[in-house]
């Protein structure tokens, strides 16, 4: 009867050490999917503050509040002209790059006296382990 008794004990250890291992790896593929995603809203950011930060007058138009179609364009942040941003690079260089394309969209709105206001919108869409992931922002900018 001992047996039987330190054989179940034994089985439910190993059941609770297979659930534990299990919620350990989940809460591990989520935490690398959050990190990729605040990866993702980093390249976001930094082009919107790209946007807000050139000087923007009559004279000077900066080519990234140049005026797209309401679709948007494909914007190459890195100029290598692959129409893709690195949202992940791995740091010891073991593990996949993750890419993504980014969307830019700049569009005038309509602004008391003639001013010159546009509403500028970047997009990241990217994968990660097989599922799509969307990051947007937008904001408005008036000339200086």
């Amino acid at each position: 009867m001992a047996l039987v008794q330190v054989i179940v004990a034994m089985a439910m250890i190993l059941l609770c050490g297979v659930a534990g291992v299990r919620a350990l790896v989940e809460m591990n593929r989520k935490a690398a999917a959050m990190r990729t995603l605040n990866n993702a809203r980093a390249v976001v950011q930094r082009n919107i503050d790209t946007a807000l930060g050139v000087p923007f007058s009559r004279t000077a138009a900066p080519a990234v509040l140049a005026i797209t179609p309401a679709a948007g364009v494909i914007y190459d942040e890195d100029g290598n002209g692959d129409g893709l941003v690195d949202v992940v690079t791995p740091r010891s260089g073991v593990g996949a790059v993750v890419q993504g394309t980014l969307l830019r969209t700049v569009l005038a709105e309509p602004g008391s006296e003639g001013a010159d206001v546009r509403r500028v919108s970047f997009q990241l869409t990217y994968t990660y382990r097989a599922k799509p992931y969307t990051y947007q922002m937008s904001t408005l900018r008036a000339q200086d």
